[in-house]
């Protein structure tokens, strides 16, 4: 049996991961935060999420894989990994509770332990990322003020 274990780093939103004996470190980079990166025990870069633009989902490529990271739910926080139009993970994500993230895998050997651990990490951040701006909508449709 696999175990897979998912930390909180120092600094929000950093996670230490290990899985399969390897480990790796996740964080975010770039101006606005949006891209996200796996790195080795050694530093070097193994995976990263580059965000669509306008739409949900992105591009994530780890150790030389070009895989897809697309929306499967117009309602919820849900996402498909597929690696050229076949599917290997379906991720659920939230931004609170006690399991903030579900998964579903089409193939268990089809995906490696850290490309896992990235995805479910990415998936969060995402949820993260839509809670917090709904939160902030909400507090300035309720708050009444306006300044414009």
């Amino acid at each position: 049996m696999l175990e897979l274990e998912l930390t909180r780093g120092p600094l929000l939103p950093q996670r230490d991961c290990r899985g399969g004996g390897e480990s790796w470190h996740f964080s975010r980079s770039g101006f606005w935060q949006r891209v996200m990166q796996a790195t080795d025990a050694f530093g070097s870069v193994v995976g990263e999420f580059l965000p669509r633009d306008l739409r949900r989902g992105g591009r994530l490529h780890w150790a030389g894989r070009e895989l897809t990271l697309r929306p499967a739910s117009s309602w919820r926080e849900r996402y498909a990994l597929t690696e050229r139009e076949r599917e290997l993970v379906l991720i659920d994500g939230k931004s609170w509770g006690r399991r903030p993230v579900k998964m579903t895998l089409a193939d268990f050997g089809a995906i490696e332990p850290g490309l896992l651990l990235l995805a479910a990490f990415i998936v969060r951040q995402l949820a993260v990322n839509v809670d917090g701006t709904s939160s902030a909508a909400t507090t300035a449709a309720m708050s009444g003020s306006y300044s414009g």
